[in-house]
């Protein structure tokens, strides 16, 4: 049984309501999408610039002490470091992202 013109005039603001909330949760979600892209290219960036130091230090160590080995530099080591941070952010965001835009792909 359908409805009659009374009552839809009754409630006629829950189901506004309803749709106000439900286009607000869309929003969020939208909004929740951009903010990984946008958090996936920093980190790319960041990553870039951290790979670009690595090679900056092993050539500055080659060139002051061309026989010692790289594996015990605390530099090399505090930037692998932070590069292997950098990737398990990139990899939890892009996870997190494939997750919203496919959510039924497992």
């Amino acid at each position: 049984m359908e409805k009659d013109f009374r009552y839809k005039m009754r409630h006629i603001g829950d189901a506004f309501a309803d749709q106000v909330g439900n286009l607000g949760h869309s929003i969020k979600g939208s909004v929740r999408g951009i903010e990984l892209t946008y958090n996936i290219d920093g980190l790319k960036t960041e990553k870039e610039k951290v790979v670009k130091s690595i090679g900056k230090r092993v050539v500055a160590l080659k060139n002051e002490e061309p026989g010692k080995d790289l594996i015990f530099d605390d530099g090399l080591t505090m930037f692998f470091n932070r590069l292997d941070k950098i990737q398990a952010q990139i990899d939890a965001y892009i996870k997190e992202r494939k997750g919203r835009l496919y959510p039924n792909k497992t």
